[in-house]
């Protein structure tokens, strides 16, 4: 056999194998496999009961968990480049892994999903909600009280009710959905009342927000928590303390985004004083 013949054959070998592994490792054309494709800081995956660290390639199955600590990422490929990435603090439970598509259940956090058209269709539940898509980017979040679902790209559907791009749908784990347009900016608009002076030991804290908003306002004597109504509106007291006050107002919404506004107030509670005249006769 020539050199030449022999430098053929090994180019060809060189070939299949590399072709071979990146199959293996990105899992492109595969309906029937999720594999990380990239995986950053502390994530772990739960299997049959054992925890081990995640590493790229990895073949995640059914029944398995994967956790990202506070300083974790980690992207599932599966299908023709479709994906989903964990943020930070996220915990996902895989339900099935299939031709038909792949399911995954949103314990708690945050995860960014792009599908792609013709591949495996994606099943997301979270808190009771059902989220589908097969051509679409979408971010959904679940946090303790609500589950967030916001469309960037193509159709998501939230037990049969449409996601449109560019629109976002809060989901209550007690009340009404509540749908609205995504924002770059989380709206807090503040009516601080008309006296910046008062003998009262509490004063009011109203405003407008984003639907289902979380609003913290903070003074030197305390701290006090509120969420938004479904007209966006808050009203609660918060204790002052004598003298001088900062009244710090913050929210923040489900997905993450934060506006904040501050008010000065001075208290004095001490009585008026009161003069005595004492007329003295001569």
């Amino acid at each position: 056999m020539s050199a030449e013949v022999k430098a053929l054959l090994a180019l060809l070998v060189i070939m299949v194998l590399g072709w071979v592994g990146y199959q293996v490792l990105f899992d492109t054309g595969s309906a029937a496999r999720i594999v990380l494709r990239d995986v950053q800081g502390d994530v772990r995956v739960e299997t049959g009961g054992r925890e081990a660290a995640a590493t790229v390639g990895g073949q995640i199955g059914a029944s398995d968990r994967l956790v990202s600590g506070q300083d974790g990422r980690a992207v599932l490929a599966f299908g023709a480049d479709s994906r989903v990435t964990l943020e930070p603090n996220t915990s996902v439970q895989i339900t099935s892994v299939d031709a038909t598509g792949v399911k995954l259940s949103l314990e708690n956090g945050r995860v960014l999903a792009t599908v792609r058209p013709g591949g495996p269709v994606l099943g997301l539940s979270a808190a009771g909600q059902t989220i589908t898509a097969s051509d679409a980017e979408f971010t959904v979040v679940r946090s303790l009280d609500a589950v967030g679902v916001e469309s960037t790209r193509g159709s998501v559907t939230v037990d049969g009710a449409e996601v449109a791009a560019g629109s976002r749908t809060l989901f209550p784990v007690d009340g009404t959905p509540l749908q609205m347009p995504v924002s770059n900016t989380l709206l807090l608009q503040m009516v601080w009342p008309a006296q910046k002076r008062t003998a009262a030991s509490q004063v009011r804290v109203t405003g407008t927000t984003e639907p289902g908003a979380r609003v913290q306002a903070r003074t030197g004597a305390g701290t006090a928590l509120a969420t938004a109504g479904s007209d966006g509106v808050f009203a609660f007291d918060i204790g002052i303390a004598e003298g001088e006050n900062t009244v710090a107002v913050e929210v923040i919404n489900v997905f993450g985004q934060v506006s904040a506004a501050d008010w000065q107030v001075s208290r004095d509670s001490s009585p008026p004083a009161i003069g005595v005249q004492i007329d003295v006769p001569r």
